[in-house]
């Protein structure tokens, strides 16, 4: 008797853990969400994440903004005499008046003086 008991609990709290995992009943603070990893990412009005896979080191500005579109910020660096375009931002959720913080996707171009692409960002943000 013992032993079914125990089988039973197994085999009925397992998939109920599995469950309030996926379906989001679990606090995962900061963690991508399963289903819409982009939830709380904000993008700006063109962009994409495979658009952006197609900026390459060297293009020029005129070539970025005719694959992304406009950013959501830039950034002007007059010391270094560089430009930043800030695609992503997080907060999708705050705008939407929806709870909770999960992880966002940023991505960025920086233009060297030139105003040729020097450096491309693109990385998950656990803040």
């Amino acid at each position: 008797m013992k032993n079914l008991f125990k089988i039973l609990s197994i085999t009925i709290l397992i998939p109920l853990i599995v469950i309030n995992f996926f379906f989001g009943s679990a606090n995962l603070i900061e963690g991508k969400n399963f289903f819409f990893p982009y939830a709380d990412t904000e993008f700006s009005a063109s962009y994409t994440p495979k658009k952006f896979d197609n900026i390459k080191n060297g293009q020029t500005i005129d070539e970025v903004d005719k694959i992304l579109g406009k950013p959501l910020y830039k950034n002007i660096d007059s010391l270094n005499n560089s430009i930043e375009y800030v695609y992503t931002n997080d907060g999708k959720l705050m705008k939407n008046k929806r709870e909770g913080d999960l992880a966002w996707y940023y991505s960025a171009i920086q233009f060297d003086n030139k105003k040729k692409v020097s450096k491309i960002e693109k990385h998950w943000v656990f803040d």
